[in-house]
């Protein structure tokens, strides 16, 4: 009899993958199926919120933004499948390629990007004509850069500073130690971090924000000193801090909305563009509220929505709301559980991993979904100033469903390659060592 394949320490046996779904499903099935149900309330919440819609730009069909919302799903879902069959292995090496290819993207949106409330955050597509927002598949190839690069360091990134001295002193004080931090550890482990957040930063304050506390997660848990992510902190509240005074002072991108929300405008200056942004900011809010309100324990049942005319980006911003209206309170928590429920699969996979690229790939894909969710649905809710982000594969929309299947598809991808015993364990790389 031949000898059985040895297993790894905290690994169990798991039962041979024999059925039909087994076999194309492969990988962590309770995630499979968390992603299906919110693609099916995807579909019910955009043909239910965008009726009004339809009436006024689709000359009255209201089955127009529900076949849209259809194919990019179906477009979603073969990118996910494709993706979570290919060896995570394969397509990391390409990573510094795809980052810099995503960063060409964002630059494209600064000169023929499609402009839309005073920012540039879309690339038409050529000949078909669709959108795609280069910021999505920037932020997927910089967790899996940031990764890469944190893997690499396990050995010694708890015991080294990733910042050289910030002050002339400390950097006359041992010049040749602060070049070497500068140049091995600073510049290939957060210049990326920085590069992308900062092409980000000038058109989504919010999502740029997101994605640098998705990074710092990582370098925490990447065991990064904490000593150091504090200076990383410090740093950055600095430079944002006069990056926005400067923008705001010279009234640049959208600097005046982005301190309008945060509460500074009445205390700074209120221009006619900000006081516009103001109205348009609380009438959203008010809507919200109304929807939320009028939602009750069960709520109003699908297609019964009262607010849909009047609720600003029902389909998208506001979806959350929306969901609370028509599906009350009980719908509302499924939505949250389910989300809370993406991160919980990738706390396991992680786990499970062993080593730490797609242990951290995976925890920062999962996050960043997660993460996305809870800023839309504490806007909707009134607890956090209005940003933007949308409700991930849940609104309508092209872009974010595309990228957002694609991560999906490779934490799925690394699921089933720890299941097949198939990740690559090298020496030195292991987050518990």
């Amino acid at each position: 009899m031949a000898e059985q394949q040895q297993l790894q320490p905290g690994q169990t046996e798991e039962p041979a993958e024999t059925g039909f779904f087994d076999r194309l499903f492969s990988g962590d099935k309770p995630l499979w199926i968390i992603v299906i149900s919110l693609a099916i309330i995807s579909l019910l919440v955009v043909y239910s919120s965008t009726a009004s819609m339809a009436y006024k730009n689709a000359g009255g069909n209201t089955a127009h933004y529900f076949f849209n919302q259809l194919k990019f799903i179906a477009i979603g879902f073969v990118i996910m499948w494709f993706v979570h069959r290919i060896n995570y292995q394969r397509y990391v090496r390409f990573t510094v390629v795809l980052f810099i290819l995503a960063l060409g993207f964002m630059l494209l949106t600064f000169v023929i990007g499609v402009n839309l409330n005073s920012a540039s955050r879309w690339i038409r597509i050529p000949i078909i004509g669709m959108t795609f927002q280069p910021s999505d598949f920037m932020r997927v190839t910089l967790v899996a850069l940031l990764a890469q690069q944190l893997a690499k360091r396990q050995k010694v990134i708890d015991k080294i500073p990733i910042l050289p001295a910030l002050t002339p002193g400390g950097w006359r004080k041992n010049p040749r130690k602060n070049r070497d931090i500068l140049f091995d550890t600073t510049i290939p482990l957060l210049g990326p971090v920085v590069v992308a957040c900062g092409a980000i930063f000038f058109s989504n304050f919010s999502t740029a924000a997101l994605t640098f506390f998705t990074c710092w997660v990582m370098l925490f848990i990447g065991r990064v000193r904490v000593r150091e992510l504090w200076r990383l902190i410090a740093l950055v509240v600095v430079v944002m801090a006069a990056a926005v005074t400067v923008m705001y002072m010279f009234n640049i991108g959208r600097s005046h909305t982005w301190v309008n929300r945060l509460g500074l405008g009445d205390a700074l200056s209120k221009t006619e563009q900000v006081q516009v942004q103001n109205d348009e900011d609380n009438l959203q809010e008010e809507q919200a509220q109304i929807a939320i309100a009028s939602g009750g324990i069960t709520g109003k049942g699908p297609g019964n929505s009262t607010q849909r005319s009047n609720l600003p980006h029902a389909y998208s911003d506001f979806a959350y709301a929306f969901i609370v209206e028509e599906y009350g309170l009980v719908g509302s928590c499924l939505i949250l559980f389910l989300y809370l429920c993406v991160f919980f699969r990738g706390i396991v996979i992680f786990q499970r991993c062993g080593t730490a690229l797609p242990s951290l790939l995976v925890l920062g894909l999962s996050l960043m979904i997660t993460l996305q969710a809870l800023i839309n649905m504490m806007v909707s809710v009134g607890y956090f100033p209005v940003t933007g982000q949308t409700l991930p594969l849940i609104s309508l929309g092209g872009s974010s469903v595309v990228f957002t299947s694609l991560s999906l598809g490779i934490i799925l991808g690394v699921s089933r390659q720890m299941k097949e015993q198939s990740l690559d364990r090298p020496k030195g790389e292991s987050l518990l060592e």
